[in-house]
């Protein structure tokens, strides 16, 4: 038998129904948006993966609760996309129903993930590029009562960045078949297939100008984003019996953060207690608040709603909003104890210029960073075994052409009062093991990973010992929350203001002690690359 197998020259089809991994980087765009939120689940798009010819989307589904996985029946978890064309399609879609029309419109599948007991990873993939114009990704899971919910993308910018796949090999034989043999390969996905709604014919994922919300119905379910915008449908739902003070729904928090001030004013007005917290203690001005929704605030505000008693910690909505663009709206009625210290503003200007050095457009995902004070560039490169190579290796290094090589490349930057090291394929320089070694005779460090697969994750090391694992960009989770997490705004979901990526870089660049003058200690070039040995300890993670 002959086990010798070749790769053979990639062909570009109408419909890449797989991802060409064998072929090609893909271009990684790092994205973070929230598609979908319900009692005690919320779902993050995390980034994007874009082929030659289809694109590839990440998203994180993270939970408090463990139990049920509300997964495989007809009220799992289910996503589609609205294209800019008229198309639609969903991972309810039909396989026989698909395979009428291959070639002509796109599929949408789950390709891959992870799953663990609060957190899910999810890899989804279209088959085809999306069309110049706005992409709408819709979410929705019935069992674990997260409504529809439909956000919108640039799918022009998405298409755009196919050019900057990477193809690996230009020098392939094409494809021979032998007898009896059929090209092509697959896939088997793991983990979150089992919260995943099973396709279940005939499925037709409306348009979005053809999918009216539902509103004669007597509860919130199926109102999505254009539902709470509607002040109409909200009227609607009301007259029908819907509860305004629903403690399931939230429908008062929902408007807030989505809807119209029309229709939070609707709310207002018939909610029992406008300041009632939710499961997080957050009430609706809070949330308007977050979510930059000014008139919404206003809205509040004008019903009642109680600006500046403190909801977790010392924080209250109105202490929240000093420190955004909506600050003008409560600045004239903030109480002495409620107004912002020195320290507190300085450290949160401190944190937006380190965020703004970053910028709006760093591309994060699946790299390890390690800020680390107090030492050297050669001393890091010592600490960790690593042989120094230069500013510029014979051939220079591409870290995505060679996976398995990645993570042994080191990227070493020198910045006032220490340097920066970055691994572009790995998630080494934020594990115990490196942080230890790199601080291990003196220094402080933080290391952070943007895991592809969902979520950032830091860790700090100080003098040889870990201090603290975390996972950071999150909305503050009670009294004990880190002061830094303030500080860096992970509470603020204003697509307009926050700075994703650069808010976790800046966030972990202070609690190493650390400013960093530009940018280009992430992006680079370096000042040089190390190698760590093979035979490395630091590989046994």
């Amino acid at each position: 038998m002959d086990n010798d197998q070749q790769l053979t020259r990639y062909v570009r089809p109408d419909d890449e129904n797989l991802p060409p991994r064998w072929w090609f980087v893909p271009a990684r765009l790092s994205h973070t948006a929230e598609v979908g939120t319900g009692p005690d689940t919320r779902i993050l798009l995390t980034g994007w993966e874009v082929w030659p010819a289809s694109l590839g989307i990440r998203l994180s589904v993270f939970r408090r609760r463990a139990g049920e996985n509300g997964g495989r029946g007809a009220d799992g978890l289910r996503f589609g996309l609205l294209l800019a064309d008229g198309r639609h399609v969903g991972t309810l879609d039909d396989t026989e129903r698909y395979a009428d029309s291959l070639g002509r419109s796109p599929r949408l599948q789950l390709r891959g993930g992870s799953g663990s007991l609060f957190h899910y990873g999810i890899e989804l993939h279209l088959s085809q590029l999306p069309p110049e114009g706005p992409l709408v990704l819709v979410t929705e899971w019935p069992a674990m009562n997260v409504p529809e919910t439909r956000t919108e993308f640039d799918g022009t910018a998405l298409r755009a960045a196919a050019a900057q796949a990477v193809e690996i090999w230009e020098d392939l034989p094409p494809w021979q078949p032998r007898d009896g043999e059929e090209g092509g390969f697959a896939y088997f996905s793991m983990g979150p297939g089992e919260i995943m709604a099973a396709p279940q014919p005939p499925f037709v994922l409306p348009s979005q100008a053809s999918r009216p919300v539902e509103r004669d119905r007597a509860d919130w379910d199926r109102m999505g984003k254009e539902g709470w915008a509607d002040p109409e449908a909200v009227r609607a739902r009301l007259a029908a019996g819907a509860d305004p003070g629903d403690r399931h729904a939230w429908p008062l928090h929902r408007a807030a953060a989505d809807g119209s001030p029309e229709s939070v004013r609707e709310l207002a007005a018939l909610v029992a207690d406008v300041d009632q917290p939710d499961d997080q203690g957050e009430t609706a001005l809070w949330t308007a608040v977050c979510h930059g929704a000014e008139e919404s605030a206003a809205v509040l505000l004008a019903a009642g709603a109680d600006a500046w008693t403190p909801r977790i910690g010392r924080w209250s909505p109105g202490r929240l909003a000093l420190t955004t663009r909506l600050a003008p709206l409560f600045a004239d009625t903030a109480p002495e104890h409620a107004r912002l210290t020195e320290a507190e503003r300085a450290a949160f200007e401190a944190a937006d210029r380190q965020a703004a050095v970053f910028g709006d457009d760093l591309h994060a995902d699946g790299m390890s960073v390690a800020f680390l004070s107090d030492v050297e560039p050669v001393e890091a490169v010592r600490r960790l075994g690593a042989d120094p190579v230069g500013a510029d290796p014979e051939g220079g290094y591409d870290p995505y052409d060679d996976w398995d090589h990645s993570a042994r490349v080191v990227a070493v930057t020198a910045v006032p009062g220490g340097c920066v090291l970055v691994q572009h394929t790995f998630y080494g320089l934020s594990t115990d093991t490196w942080l230890t070694a790199l601080t291990t005779g003196g220094g402080r460090a933080y290391g952070l990973y943007f895991n592809p697969k969902g979520g950032t994750f830091g860790t700090l090391a100080e003098n040889g010992c870990t201090v603290r694992d975390e996972e950071i960009g999150l909305p503050p989770g009670g009294e004990e929350e880190l002061e830094g997490h303030w500080t860096h705004r992970f509470w603020l979901w204003d697509t307009t203001a926050r700075r994703w990526n650069s808010s976790e870089l800046a966030y972990a660049c202070s609690e190493a002690g650390l400013t960093v003058p530009d940018r280009r200690a992430i992006t680079g070039p370096p000042d040089q690359w190390a190698e760590i040995p093979e035979e490395s300890p630091l590989h046994a993670l």
